[in-house]
């Protein structure tokens, strides 16, 4: 937002002929530099602040007031001709208030002149057309906000539902199993206390005591599994720095590790680039290719299971800001009304098979949260279809 508000600030400035227009934005009792036109007379620099309280800035006033300003020359004006912009020899000034989407200043916009300048009519509509775009954007993006909140609690709501469900049926096994063995420890102890304790009681008690302890035990050790999955799905900001990777000659090293488990299943695999293009990304590998194993398991458990031929594709494409990786398998794809939902935490059809619905929702996070991508699914007429969009390495680091 603030590249664009730059660029139409450098704009308004030229039409206006004057050096300096500035967004000023008020943050908490000081006014600071949000947004400038770029040119050699400008003398502010974003960032400039200064305390807002009885400064004598033109636009104290015109956030106080929340009324247009308009001073053609401070020199003559008794009220302005000791202000603080006249040290950088801005004397004359025209300013609007801008609010927020809830009505409350969000700063002013503003030009400056180092002469006298009587400010047109056009010039005025001008600004105040400026004005009000910019306020209709931050309108825009408190809604985005705004939904992404309301995302993020949907997402959390799933998470928690998904997670009690996930971790209340091991534990619900082990409290049952926990009650039979106290059943059974009861039972010799009255026994014993009765002096009718036989040898055929005793036994059949120690077996299903012995039984019972295997059962907690493997109710206990999935719990423990459903913790690390949780982990895993909340990811860890403590992950290596990303680096240049070329994608083609890395996919198909990845894919060697992976031989051994592709050929168990018979499933084969091919890996190709358009045109032998440069893939080189701005990535931290390990992410990338635990995303991969997440995608190569779901496709071997679940999409090709039953499939004759199996195979996995995969296709580099070198796009002009972003290369994408086509991963494909021939299996019995997702059904297209499931697409929307299959990246939500714990959502899943195989539960009865033991899937937990964890691996995409992982896999969507690294790709957007820490590779800066974006991953989705499309229809296709033969196995799954998804497209990862990864940053180029040239772009990356120029943002960098």
């Amino acid at each position: 937002m603030i590249e664009s508000w730059n660029k139409t600030l450098a704009v308004v400035a030229k039409l206006a002929s004057v050096p300096v227009a500035l967004v000023m934005k008020m943050e908490q009792d000081y006014i600071s530099v949000f947004s400038k036109n770029e040119n050699n007379e400008n003398p502010y620099n974003v960032g400039d602040s200064e305390y807002l309280n009885g400064s004598g800035l033109y636009c104290e006033q015109v956030i106080k007031s929340q009324k247009i300003l308009n001073i053609p020359n401070a020199l003559s004006d008794e009220n302005w001709n000791n202000n603080p912009d006249l040290k950088l020899n801005m004397i004359a000034y025209l300013g609007l208030p801008i609010v927020d989407d809830e009505e409350t200043p969000f700063g002013t916009v503003c030009i400056l002149d180092n002469k006298e300048h009587v400010f047109s009519e056009t010039t005025i509509e001008l600004l105040e057309t400026v004005k009000q775009s910019f306020e209709v954007q931050l309108k825009q993006l408190h809604q985005q906000h705004l939904a992404e909140e309301k995302q993020q609690l949907e997402e959390l709501s799933i998470l928690i539902s998904g997670l009690s469900h996930e971790i209340n049926t091991p534990l619900g096994i082990g409290i049952t199993t926990i009650s039979i063995i106290e059943s059974n420890i009861e039972d010799i102890q009255q026994k014993l206390d009765l002096k009718s304790l036989n040898q055929k009681t005793l036994s059949n008690c120690l077996n299903t005591i012995k039984e019972s302890v295997k059962l907690l035990t493997n109710s206990l050790n999935n719990a423990a599994e459903k913790v690390t999955t949780l982990q895993d799905l909340l990811i860890s900001d403590n992950v290596k720095s990303a680096q240049i990777i070329s994608l083609y000659p890395f996919l198909n090293s990845i894919f060697d590790t992976y031989k051994k488990m592709l050929t168990t299943h018979n499933v084969k695999y091919n890996i190709k680039q358009k045109h032998s293009e440069n893939t080189d990304a701005f990535i931290v590998p390990e992410l990338l290719q635990q995303v991969l194993l997440i995608l190569c398991k779901n496709s071997l458990e679940h999409g090709l299971a039953e499939t004759s031929n199996p195979e996995i594709q995969i296709e580099l494409i070198n796009y002009s800001n972003v290369i994408k990786l086509h991963y494909k398998d021939n299996g019995k794809g997702i059904d297209s009304a499931e697409h929307n939902k299959i990246f939500s935490p714990f959502y899943t059809t195989s539960r009865a098979i033991g899937s937990s619905g964890v691996g995409l929702s992982i896999a969507k996070r690294i790709i957007t949260q820490q590779l800066h991508g974006e991953i989705s699914i499309v229809n296709s007429s033969s196995g799954v279809h998804f497209i990862i969009s990864l940053p180029k390495a040239v772009d990356s680091l120029a943002n960098s």
